[in-house]
């Protein structure tokens, strides 16, 4: 058996208990481990800790309760794990702002799901201090490979260093680009990069952070990968978000050479839950382009871009609303339009009418991964008895005239077969 598997085991425990008294050192044997390595797991396969977990599982589970279910407040308490009504409207309010009437009669609903997914990558969560560095900016104008050639300049000045290195990438400036090295230092070391290639050199002193963090071997394809993972993914379903502070990296030397780098990502606790709700939508149409393969969906959006600049640059506004589904590696993109017209032949455009009804919907912003809400509402739909249509999930874009990808409104929506009042 390996170790998902185990560790699903424990989840299964924790599932069937949530109504009670949860012993954790049960849900550790239940999957053969001891209860520190069921610590590590839980924050590495879900982002959240143990109990973090079992409190938002609980809640869920007492909100659907509150919604669906015509019981009395301290019934679905005790039924879910709460010592008391008063300590599930406590949760209740600190998750939602609402008190437990107040969500019933709202249309918003808060869920959290079983952990049911496969880890791509191994992701810890550490407090850890980073010593005191220096911090200094390499430019060149060429980007590819600028984080080797910043390291190889670093050995050429400082040979035999046998300090942490630290990295980052940085602003371009007058057509060069800037990659940022940190290393472990004292203050006079700083004269060594006095007329060096080198700029911006200054002493940034010693701070302690929680970070989520990956290791990963130095590879171009799997440092991207690793990162498009921790954003992505694990962090949009985790119980953090990023910090203030920038990422950077750690680079791993043995014998010289960079063997491995740490990806550290600065994160603190989320106070948010996932919003989902059900909304009627007219029907609304989108020219569309459909694209497969590399670069699809950035294609497809220049294609239907491309026609309406020429036929109808009205259409494009800063205010507009954009389509995007996804079938394995091929997109359709799209442009919200209020009429249909004849489209010239081959033109590789098609309309795209949404039929009108009602549909599971969750909102986020537009730095958020689509396909992680897309699992979520399916999700929700299947553990709250309701019937999902045959289409599949669907994203909208909504810029309210911004460019700022945390103001753009991104919505995740799968169309209801029925619905029944609750």
């Amino acid at each position: 058996m390996d170790k998902i598997a185990r560790f699903k085991k424990s989840i299964s425990y924790i599932e069937e208990h949530l109504h009670g008294e949860i012993n954790l050192e049960l849900a550790a044997k239940a999957s053969y481990t001891s209860l520190m390595q069921l610590y590590r797991d839980c924050y590495t396969y879900t982002g959240h800790s143990v109990k973090e977990y079992i409190r938002k599982r609980r809640l869920s589970a007492a909100l659907a309760l509150i919604r669906g279910a015509e019981l009395p407040l301290a019934e679905i308490a005790y039924a879910c794990g709460y010592s008391s009504q008063q300590a599930l409207c406590k949760y209740v309010k600190s998750a939602t702002a609402m008190t437990p009437l107040e969500y019933q009669k709202s249309d918003a609903c808060y869920y959290f799901p079983a952990y049911d997914s496969q880890p791509v990558r191994q992701v810890t969560v550490t407090t850890d201090t980073i010593p005191k560095t220096l911090h200094t900016a390499f430019y060149d104008p060429e980007p590819d490979g600028i984080e080797n050639r910043a390291l190889h300049a670093l050995s050429t000045l400082l040979p035999g260093y046998k300090g942490r290195i630290f990295g980052r990438g940085g602003q371009p400036r007058s057509g060069e680009f800037c990659y940022k090295l940190a290393v472990e230092c004292e203050y006079e070391l700083i004269n060594r990069f006095a007329g060096s290639v080198f700029q911006e050199t200054a002493v940034h002193p010693a701070f302690t952070r929680t970070f989520a963090k990956i290791t990963v071997n130095n590879n171009e394809a799997e440092i991207t990968s690793a990162w498009n993972y921790l954003y992505g993914e694990w962090l949009r379903v985790s119980m953090f978000k990023q910090a203030e502070d920038g990422y950077f990296e750690e680079y791993i030397c043995k014998r010289g050479a960079v063997n491995r780098l740490v990806l550290y990502l600065p994160v603190v606790k989320r106070m948010d839950y996932n919003s989902i709700r059900v909304e009627y939508c007219d029907g609304r149409l989108f020219l569309t382009a459909s694209r497969s393969g590399e670069d699809a969906e950035e294609k497809a959006t220049a294609a239907v871009i491309a026609y309406l600049s020429i036929h109808n640059p009205g259409a494009i506004r800063k205010d507009g609303e954009f389509y995007v589904s996804q079938n394995g590696l091929s997109y359709t993109c799209g442009v919200r339009l209020e009429s249909a017209h004849m489209l010239p032949e081959d033109c590789g455009l098609v309309f795209v009418q949404l039929p009108a009804g009602h549909y599971a919907v969750v909102e986020s912003s537009c730095c958020s991964d689509s396909r992680v809400f897309g699992e979520l509402l399916d999700s929700w739909i299947r553990e709250n008895g309701w019937s999902r249509g045959k289409a599949s999930a669907f994203t909208t874009y909504k810029t309210n005239g911004s460019q700022d990808p945390e103001k753009i409104q991104m919505k995740v929506w799968i169309r209801l077969e029925a619905v029944i009042n609750r």
